[in-house]
């Protein structure tokens, strides 16, 4: 009996302590662990007349939305649908961001669409040689001809810290360069818009062969066959271990993408796709490349002219990815409704738009680091306010502009930008001037080389990364979060305080039914009745008794008229016993 209560004692207070758990739990942690992927809009076929054609060119934006803005009237032309925001001087550069003018200054390019950096630090270049992308790139239908064979000259180049080359590849590989992001693990994700292809490159299979790809540097290794849609990547040194879309076929379903843009590469595995200038949709794949998810629909010109402002999952070129994973937020540039929008890394769900007049109606790329965003906008010609073309860091609580840099005058038109995890470093890429930014952040001119890689050091290993689920602006609602958190508080104790109660009284009603509280009462009465026995009281008390008795039964000595006087025996009657006694 005494075993079936000591059992039941402890699954009770099992349960107890897995309830408290659950109570201490955060909220938007139990409501993330309850939504299940959900696919936020229906898969339709590709129609090419439903899109407008997108591109990057020297004269730079979009020519259809161009010429349609052209005959609108001039009232509806200079409508801006920013919201009021507080003014910022955008002529106030960061002092603290510096501009490292000598770095790479030997390096000449072409358009450059893509940087990123490797788990060495080396920094890695994605530009597409002498080809170009214009309005005769595509025909009506967004098909590139491959017939125009791929680009012949190597399109990845490799910079050390130093900004000197250290290796060159990527010859007859790629059509059109668009997206390069390098993972944690050094493989390599790249998108390119001619072929509609996402392509992801092992970093293994790039280790294994880097003696092959700097000799095949100098050569004219041919890296295709000619027949483009089946053998690809035959001849190559590097094959690609994971190949999505279908060659130079442009669509809008479960296995095809149009013009895709970027990559980011989620800590765990997953992956996401912005399918992006004629989709403008979001995919989640997993680590094996799985679709998971999409989210996104086209927002097009006509709307984004008489309409207020687009929705949060309608885009208009989502040209940029950046992923927070401690935080899990996939944070999504729409390019030309010129926002930011945040959204959870898990399921989609829309969190928060970041939007700001002094950035303009274009931005093309984002990155993050330590809880800010870092963003190169653009000039649109059709937008009235003229804005400077610049990096923006912004806060991603508040959406609050912190920081603005650029080299010595202004950026022509940005494409890419990266920034290192603890914000030290970042690089921006241009499409048109060639040329290549680094900005350090945190140093001073007078800062020594060792000292600089002391700070970064330092400031790698002082970066915490903090888990958070559902984090809103700090300065505005530190109260409502304080206030929450005492409601939550008490009403956790409450339920622990409750469901204890419960359990006790469980465990109480279950012993009385069964009949171990009434069998412990009576040992425990037996116990008491065992231990007066033993007491020294009870024992003399008993023994003067039994002594009384006895006397009782026994003559009075002194009462001589009871005694009997009469020998026993008599020697008369035993002669014998005297005789001896004489001898």
């Amino acid at each position: 009996m005494m075993t079936n209560l000591q059992y039941d004692t402890i699954c009770s207070v099992l349960v107890v302590f897995l309830i408290l758990i659950h109570a201490k739990a955060k909220p938007q942690d139990i409501l993330n662990d309850q939504l299940v992927y959900l696919q936020h809009l229906p898969d339709v076929k590709y129609n090419s007349n439903e899109y407008s054609e997108y591109f990057d060119n020297e004269a730079g934006g979009s020519h259809r939305l161009d010429e349609q803005r052209k005959d609108m009237p001039d009232d509806l032309q200079t409508n801006n649908h920013f919201e009021k925001e507080e003014s910022i001087t955008a002529d106030a550069l960061d002092k603290n961001i510096k501009w490292d003018m000598h770095w790479a200054a030997q390096v000449k390019l072409n358009q450059m669409s893509a940087v990123s950096m490797d788990p060495y630090g080396n920094i890695a270049i994605f530009h597409r040689g002498d080809r170009v992308w214009d309005s005769h790139t595509f025909d009506n239908g967004n098909r590139f001809d491959p017939n125009n064979g791929p680009i012949t000259q190597n399109t990845i180049i490799l910079l050390n810290k130093n900004g000197r080359v250290i290796l060159e590849f990527g010859k007859n590989m790629f059509y059109l360069p668009h997206g390069l992001t390098i993972d944690q693990s050094g493989n390599y994700w790249i998108t390119d818009v001619a072929m509609h292809q996402v392509f992801k490159f092992n970093a293994q299979d790039i280790e294994k062969h880097i003696k092959e790809l700097k000799n095949a540097q100098f050569n004219s290794m041919t890296g295709v066959s000619s027949d483009h849609t089946s053998i690809l990547y035959e001849n190559s040194i590097l094959k690609p271990s994971i190949i999505l879309g279908e060659a130079f076929v442009p669509g809008n379903d479960d296995t095809r993408f149009c013009k895709p843009t970027a990559v980011a590469v989620h800590t765990n595995g997953d992956f996401f796709v912005s399918d992006g200038y004629c989709n403008s949709r979001i995919i989640k794949f997993n680590k094996n490349g799985e679709r998971i998810l999409h989210w996104g629909r086209h927002w097009g010109a006509t709307e984004s002219i008489y309409s207020q402002s687009p929705p949060p999952n309608a885009f208009l070129v989502p040209h940029a990815l950046a992923l927070a994973s401690e935080l899990n937020y996939i944070f999504v540039a729409d390019r030309e409704n010129g926002r930011v929008l945040c959204f959870f890394a898990s399921n989609g769900t829309f969190h928060k738009e970041y939007k700001h007049s002094a950035i303009g109606k274009e931005i093309y790329s984002i990155s993050y680091a330590q809880e800010k965003l870092y963003l190169v906008n653009g000039m649109n010609p059709y937008f009235p306010v003229r804005v400077l073309v610049r990096g923006f860091v912004l806060d991603i609580y508040s959406g609050k502009i912190l920081s603005i840099f650029a080299p010595k005058g202004n950026m022509n038109k940005p494409h890419d930008l990266y920034v290192t995890d603890d914000g030290s470093e970042i690089y921006v890429v241009e499409l048109n001037n060639h040329k290549i930014y680094r900005f350090l952040q945190g140093v001073n001119d007078s800062m020594h080389a060792e000292e600089l890689q002391h700070i970064k050091s330092q400031s790698i290993k002082q970066h915490r990364s903090k888990i958070l689920v559902h984090p809103d602006t700090k300065d505005a609602d530190n109260g409502k979060t304080n206030m929450t958190k005492l409601i939550l508080g008490l009403g956790s104790a409450a339920v622990s305080f409750i469901t204890i109660c419960v359990a006790i009284a469980a465990i109480v009603a279950r012993c009385q039914k069964r009949g171990c509280l009434l069998t412990m009462r009576k040992r425990m009465r037996w116990e008491a009745d065992r231990r007066e026995n033993f007491k020294l009281s009870s024992l003399l008390e008993s023994q003067r008794g039994r002594s009384f008795k006895f006397l009782e039964k026994r003559p009075n000595t002194r009462d001589f008229s009871k005694l009997n006087t009469e020998p026993e025996t008599s020697e008369d009657e035993h002669p014998e016993n005297s005789l001896a006694k004489v001898i």
